[in-house]
């Protein structure tokens, strides 16, 4: 079957009905997987169906993108957890052929809102006018220009960010951001930060040996955990540069594994091979379930240069694992310096060797970390955020 013919608008889910004044969203979505972007999403679709008792009914959809005939993986567990979702496909970069089918989505969903999550569906919202006779809500996810293609971006999506009826940020950094510099008047600013939803793990010794089998780790070998995408921004050859100091001043093995995938996948193990630490930085890819690395490891590192409101914190936070994060964007408003975890200078990056030194050789400073921390994850609730996304859904349709 050719993209033109698979282009998923004749997915199995029913078309939504007006029913009892339900208010109906679109989530524009630009992942292939269950990202740091779909999840809360996924917390407000979750908590929309069980629709609350004197509440107006609240319908979530949601599309996203492929280049591919087959549909990402997460799309299928989705429709197969009953939510809606579509695919629209790409030929290429910038192609523009996926109006017409995002048009084609609109007209069948109907939606009161559109809910885009990336500068790329910023964009498409705004140039094709597909806001036009709808409510438009934009979450703003930060910035961190890393080449001049990327600065160019950025001013496009400040420009798109300029048309939103209400625009959402991770953290009250961006939110400053926005206000200062693009301009965005504050009554159409408004920040939530991520909700944390524990998951079902399987336990801490099983996850510990399973991974540390899978990695032929050193017997008593100390684990430092990062996860996220290899891209630049999040600083991860800082931290493999961090190691060879880690190394240097423990008395004990200590590796460092990093869950993701990216392009900066082959600068990192070039770095890793210069510095010689082949044996001791271990890059595993992608991986759907996380949650045993959490459960092997002594340490979990944040190194990036920008962040809102990163749901591996939290993740971190409800595994038990103490925190060592540059600080930055909302970080800074998630951890407590010194009380919740260590919190490196953006500038400083022997302060992230320092601080992995010393949550390493120092067990009550971790437990006295982790236990500050989960305290916390309260904060974070997903019955909270849903709470605070739908206010403003209601709140722009108000002002329609």
């Amino acid at each position: 079957m050719s993209i033109e013919q698979n282009n998923s608008l004749t997915e199995a889910t029913p078309r939504i009905d007006d029913g009892a004044g339900s208010i109906r969203v679109l989530a524009l979505l630009d992942d292939p997987v269950a990202s740091g972007k779909v999840k809360p999403v996924l917390v407000v679709a979750r908590n929309a169906r069980e629709n609350r008792v004197g509440l107006r009914p609240l319908d979530i959809s949601m599309l996203t993108f492929s280049r591919a005939e087959s549909d990402p993986e997460f799309v299928a567990e989705l429709r197969r957890e009953g939510l809606s979702i579509d695919v629209v496909r790409e030929r290429r970069r910038f192609d523009f052929g996926v109006f017409a089918q995002l048009r084609a989505i609109i007209a069948r969903r109907r939606p009161h809102i559109l809910w885009t999550h990336s500068a790329k569906t910023h964009f498409l919202v705004r140039f094709g006018g597909l806001h036009r006779g709808r409510a438009w809500v934009a979450s703003h996810h930060g910035y961190t220009a890393t080449s001049l293609t990327w600065r160019l971006y950025e001013q496009l999506d400040r420009w798109c960010l300029l048309g939103a009826d209400s625009v959402i940020t991770a953290c009250e950094a961006f939110a400053s951001d926005l206000n200062v510099r693009l301009g965005i008047k504050k009554e159409r600013l408004s920040v939530h930060h991520s909700p944390f939803a524990e998951s079902a793990s399987s336990s801490a010794v099983v996850g510990r040996r399973s991974i540390r089998d899978e990695l032929r780790l050193p017997a008593g070998a100390r684990v430092v955990l990062s996860v996220g995408r290899l891209s630049r921004e999040k600083g991860h050859a800082d931290l493999i540069r961090a190691m060879v100091e880690v190394r240097r001043t423990c008395g004990f093995p200590a590796v460092l594994v990093i869950v993701g995938d990216g392009p900066e996948r082959a600068r990192l193990e070039r770095l890793r091979a210069r510095l010689g630490l082949e044996d001791a930085v271990h890059l595993v890819g992608y991986r759907d379930d996380v949650s045993p690395y959490y459960e092997a490891a002594d340490v979990f590192a944040l190194p990036s240069y920008s962040e809102g409101s990163p749901n591996v914190l939290l993740e971190a936070m409800g595994a038990g694992v103490p925190i060592v994060a540059r600080a930055v964007g909302g970080v800074c408003e998630m951890i407590r310096d010194g009380e919740q975890g260590w919190l490196a200078p953006k500038d400083d990056a022997t302060s992230i060797a320092h601080g992995i030194v010393a949550l390493l050789s120092d067990a009550n400073l971790r437990s006295s970390f982790t236990a500050s921390a989960r305290r916390s994850l309260s904060a974070y609730a997903p019955s909270s955020y849903y709470a605070g996304i739908r206010s403003v859904f209601e709140t722009v349709l108000g002002a329609q």
